[in-house]
C-alpha cells in the first residue's frame, strides 16, 4: 500500500511538470482555483465499534500542487476529533538500500462508538490560504 502511495505521489507530481506552457503561464480558461484531495489509506466505513485511523493528505488547488491547508470537522460533533499531523510511512525500493521513510502533512482521526442506532457521517473539512476548502465525508456504520 505504501509502494502504490508513493508511486502515486509520483505520477500526480509529474503531470504536474507538464500542466503548464513553456513561458509559466496558463491557457485562458484554465482552471486555477479547483481544489482536489486524496487520503491514503483511505479510512472507509468507520465500524459502530469506533476506530482511529491516520492518513497522508494532499491537496491540489488548480495547478498548485500539494498546496498547505487546514483542517477542521464541520459542525463540531463530539462524537469525531481529527487533527493535523506529519504522517510517516515506509517506502519499500525495489534494491537493497531504496527503503526510506516518507514524511507527509496528514491527519489523526479518532471517531467513537456509534450507540445511535443510525448510521452518521462527519463532513472534514480541509481549508486553503485563500479560504476555499474541500470536504472529505466520513461515513460510520450503525448497530
Amino acid at each position: 500500500m505504501k509502494k502504490i502511495f508513493a508511486i502515486a505521489l509520483a505520477a500526480v507530481l509529474c503531470l504536474g511538470l507538464f500542466s503548464c506552457t513553456k513561458d509559466g503561464s496558463f491557457p485562458d480558461g484554465a482552471d486555477l482555483t479547483s481544489l482536489r484531495i486524496s487520503l491514503t489509506p483511505d479510512p472507509g466505513t468507520i465500524p459502530v465499534t469506533g476506530a482511529e485511523f491516520e492518513a497522508a493528505v494532499v491537496v491540489h488547488q488548480g495547478p498548485n500542487l500539494d498546496v498547505p491547508w487546514q483542517v477542521s470537522v464541520d459542525g463540531d460533533p463530539s462524537w469525531v476529533t481529527v487533527s493535523k499531523i506529519r504522517y510517516k510511512s515506509q517506502f519499500t525500493g525495489t534494491y537493497s538500500g531504496d527503503d526510506v521513510e516518507v514524511e507527509k502533512d496528514g491527519i489523526a482521526c479518532a471517531v467513537l462508538p456509534n450507540s445511535t442506532g443510525k448510521k452518521r457521517s462527519a463532513n472534514i473539512r480541509f481549508t486553503v490560504a485563500d479560504g476555499r476548502s474541500i470536504i472529505r465525508t466520513i461515513n460510520q456504520a450503525a448497530k
